[in-house]
């Protein structure tokens, strides 16, 4: 995994709050978690039970063209 360090105004309450739900202690250790917890929702808001897991992979190729395609609009 490739760090950067970088400098940025945080919001201590976001952050005291987003370190409860999470469960971190530390700054990069809560916005690391963070922001992966929003790449996970996000690739999670694709999948689809139906189509993922019992359809043909044309069913789940056409499902995430059309999902990205949402997306992108």
């Amino acid at each position: 995994m490739y760090m950067v360090r970088t400098t940025i105004d945080v919001d201590t309450g976001a952050l005291d709050a987003a370190r409860v739900q999470l469960g971190t202690k530390g700054l990069s250790a809560t916005v690391n978690a963070a922001l992966r917890s929003v790449a996970r929702r996000h690739a999670l808001a694709d999948f689809d039970v139906t189509r993922d897991i019992y359809g043909s992979p044309a069913e789940v190729e056409a499902g995430r063209r059309e999902r990205f395609a949402e997306l992108n609009r």
